[in-house]
Parts: structure tokens; sequence; C-alpha cells
């Protein structure tokens, strides 16, 4: 992708918010918690059912309507940021930053070239585990605000 001049490699992070039991279980074994995350998205069409029951034992359903409307309240005078439908775009030309966040019902889709402390600010939820499948990454958003 290109962006006023300069290449930006992007990032794709599936973040899921996990149930309270399930994170207290896995919050230790982070790479478990991964594996599980990772076959569910490796399924194949046929098995679409048993993937969504097992990801029904593991995640809290989002509200899209609510959450879309909290980041879009928290960013709205933010100047880089702007949302069409339910993406919300942040472009910072200054630090060379483009991110995007979709929400869906199971998971936030979230496709950036940076990732920092500061996403916490459009992702306001707890118990929050992201997973870059492509590039065999993963942690939970409050461990990154520790950073």
């Amino acid at each position: 992708m290109l962006l006023s001049n300069w290449v930006i490699n992007m990032r794709t992070f599936y973040i899921f918010r996990i149930n309270r039991e399930m994170s207290l279980l896995m919050r230790e074994s982070p790479y478990n918690l991964f594996k599980s995350l990772e076959g569910i998205y490796l399924l194949d069409k046929a098995s679409v059912g048993y993937g969504k029951d097992l990801l029904d034992q593991l995640i809290v359903p989002i509200d899209k309507l609510k959450y879309n409307r909290l980041i879009y309240d928290k960013n709205k005078d933010n100047d880089f940021y702007m949302k069409i439908g339910d993406n919300h775009k942040i472009v910072n030309k200054y630090r060379k930053e483009e991110t995007n966040i979709a929400v869906k019902n199971s998971f936030i889709l979230l496709k950036t070239n940076i990732i920092n402390k500061n996403i916490r600010r459009f992702l306001p939820l707890n118990e929050l585990f992201a997973c870059d499948f492509e590039n065999k990454d993963y942690f939970w958003l409050e461990e990154l605000v520790r950073l």
C-alpha cells in the first residue's frame, strides 16, 4: 500500500474479547490460547459450525453498535481519525501511521503498520487478546500497555 509517497507494511490482528474464566485460565499460557484460536481460524469451511461452537466457549461477543459508538465518541475530535460505516481509520502522516479498525460480532479486525500502547485508546475493552495469525504473533493488550 502506498500512502503519501511512503510504503506501509500492514499487519493484521484479530482481537478477541476472551471470557473471564478462560482469561484466568490462559493468562499465564498465552501460547495455548493462541494455538486454540489459530486452530479455529484455520478450520476449513466444512467445519464452520464446529469452529463457531469452539469460539463461543472462548470469547464474549462484542456489541457492535455500542462499541462503534464508544470508539467514535472517544476519538471524534482527533484530527487523524475518521469513521466510515463500521470502519475506523487513523492516518497520522507525521508518524507515518495508518490503522484501520473494523468491529465484528466475534472479534475486532485491526490492520496497522504501528502497534503501540496508544492503541488502547481505540480498544477500550478488557480481556482483549490479539492474534496475528500470519506472523504467529500474539499478546494480551493489557500487557502491551505495560511495555
